[in-house]
């Protein structure tokens, strides 16, 4: 399981544009929002109460077959910017705790 944190701020600038990418996203929680292949919804969506910014964790095959329908977003003006982030769960941490040398000072 591959999974990403990702930030979609969406673009909007009047009152018709903000409904207009809401509209699109509202249904991300359910079975009838169209994902990319290979992309599951595993926590959220939620949205910020400070921007406008839509914010979920998604298990991702391969994050390049989301670039298609998020750069057409982009395009017909739904989204202004994203920002994916790549997570692991936080018993990684134990991992990297073995690997670091023992302190010798």
């Amino acid at each position: 399981m591959s999974l990403y944190l990702d930030e979609i701020w969406l673009q909007w600038d009047s009152p018709d544009t903000a409904r207009r990418a809401l509209s699109v996203f509202r249904t991300m929680d359910s079975e009838s929002f169209s994902w990319p292949p290979g992309v599951r919804l595993v926590a959220g969506p939620w949205f910020s109460n400070e921007e406008a910014k839509i914010v979920l964790v998604l298990d991702i095959a391969d994050h390049a077959a989301t670039f298609a329908s998020f750069t057409l977003a982009t395009a017909h003006g739904l989204i202004a910017r994203r920002r994916l982030t790549p997570v692991v769960a936080w018993q990684a941490i134990d991992d990297v705790l073995r690997l670091l040398p023992e302190s010798t000072g």
